[in-house]
C-alpha cells in the first residue's frame, strides 16, 4: 500500500486508510483520544499505536515482583466488636 505526503499548512501529513485503522482497532469516528509514537530507524518512519495504560498496569509496572502467598495464615489481631470468627 502506499500513501502519499501532503502539504499541512506549515507542516506534512499522510492520510492513514480506514482499512488500516481497522486492523489497528480504532474506530476511524471517533480518534480524537488516538495516539503515536513515532520512532525513525533508517530510511524508516515507525507508527506505533500508543496504548493508555490503566491504573492497575500502571502499579503492576512498580511492582518489585513481590508476591502474598494466599496459604499463610495471617495473625488479624483479636476480634473487635461483634465480629464472630
Amino acid at each position: 500500500m502506499k500513501i502519499k505526503l501532503t502539504k499541512w499548512g506549515n507542516s506534512a501529513a499522510i492520510r492513514i486508510p480506514k482499512t488500516v485503522l481497522e486492523e489497528l482497532n480504532i474506530n476511524y469516528n471517533v480518534i480524537e483520544n488516538v495516539s503515536f509514537v513515532v520512532n525513525i530507524e533508517g530510511d524508516k518512519l515507525i507508527l506505533k499505536k500508543n496504548q493508555e495504560k490503566t491504573k492497575f498496569e500502571l502499579l503492576a509496572e512498580q511492582s518489585e515482583g513481590e508476591k502474598l502467598n494466599p496459604k499463610i495464615d495471617i495473625d488479624w489481631g483479636d476480634p473487635i466488636g461483634k465480629e464472630v470468627w
